[in-house]
């Protein structure tokens, strides 16, 4: 039976981790795709999250796209060399094809790999991973490591919030936002991220009160408390804002992540979010 130091552990770059900070943690990170142009660049090797950033705030089109197969079969390849097994967590099937092509690849290589949907991203997909690596931990059998996940997975949630419509009307992705989106600038959706699949919640009126009612979810959704993390795209100050409100009601703030290019592109700069999941 593996056992979680055997187990390599996987994670594609809405992790909102840099390729070195996850390292520190034991997880090893492919790279989505972003596409300027003519031009597909791999997300924090070939395009940090800060041109990303300059580019869109330029008015850039810029889309993403999955992790490329051959980065996935290479990744899977070198850490078998040194690990009994993999464990390839990724973000929402919803979302990405990435879960799909790395299912695909890990077929190759039989039961030494196994590819988890974290029905997430950024945060949410990193809670759903650390989770994995506890019951392994604890002694969870390889085949049935989804099974366990999943109840801790279906509780996971994420709730974000843009600095503006301008990118969600540009990338249209976000399904029934397109009656509102034309409406008032200052009314803002937080957009909730539950079941796989980013959702339109409640609507503000401007950011602040939208920080605020990102906090007043997370309470409804774990009223006995839960573990967080913060992400956002060049907003280190609104970031920064909600992390203190939630620390002053007793909430654990794991960490800040960077919200990447997936959400950069989709919700633009300047978007905070907040990712959560029951404590264990």
């Amino acid at each position: 039976m593996p056992t979680a130091s055997s187990v390599a552990f996987v994670a594609d770059s809405t992790l909102g981790l840099s390729p070195e900070e996850a390292l520190k943690q034991g997880i090893h990170v492919v790279p989505q795709q972003v596409i300027w142009g003519n031009r597909t660049l791999r997300d924090q090797l070939d395009i940090s999250d800060e041109e990303v950033l300059d580019l869109l705030q330029q008015g850039k089109r810029l889309s993403t796209s999955q992790v490329a197969p051959a980065d996935l079969r290479s990744t899977y390849e070198a850490l078998l060399q040194t690990h009994e097994r993999v464990l390839s967590v990724h973000v929402s099937g919803h979302l990405s094809g990435t879960v799909a092509t790395a299912m695909a690849v890990a077929q190759e290589f039989g039961k030494r790999v196994q590819v988890l949907d974290s029905w997430s991203l950024n945060g949410g997909l990193l809670l759903v991973l650390e989770e994995a690596r506890r019951l392994l931990g604890r002694g969870v059998a390889w085949d049935q490591l989804e099974k366990a996940v999943a109840p801790y997975r279906e509780r996971v949630r994420g709730y974000v919030l843009p600095e503006t419509l301008t990118y969600l009307r540009r990338s249209g992705r976000i399904s029934g936002l397109q009656r509102f989106v034309g409406g008032l600038l200052r009314i803002l959706p937080v957009l909730e991220v539950k079941g796989g699949q980013v959702l339109p919640g409640p609507r503000v009126r401007g950011f602040k009160e939208g920080l605020r009612k990102v906090a007043e979810l997370f309470h409804r959704d774990f009223p006995e408390g839960g573990l967080t993390y913060l992400a956002h795209a060049g907003n280190p100050e609104g970031a920064r804002t909600l992390g203190e409100a939630l620390r002053m009601e007793g909430v654990e703030v794991l960490g800040t992540l960077r919200a990447g290019a997936a959400v950069s592109v989709h919700a633009g700069p300047g978007t905070v979010a907040l990712f959560a999941g029951p404590r264990r």
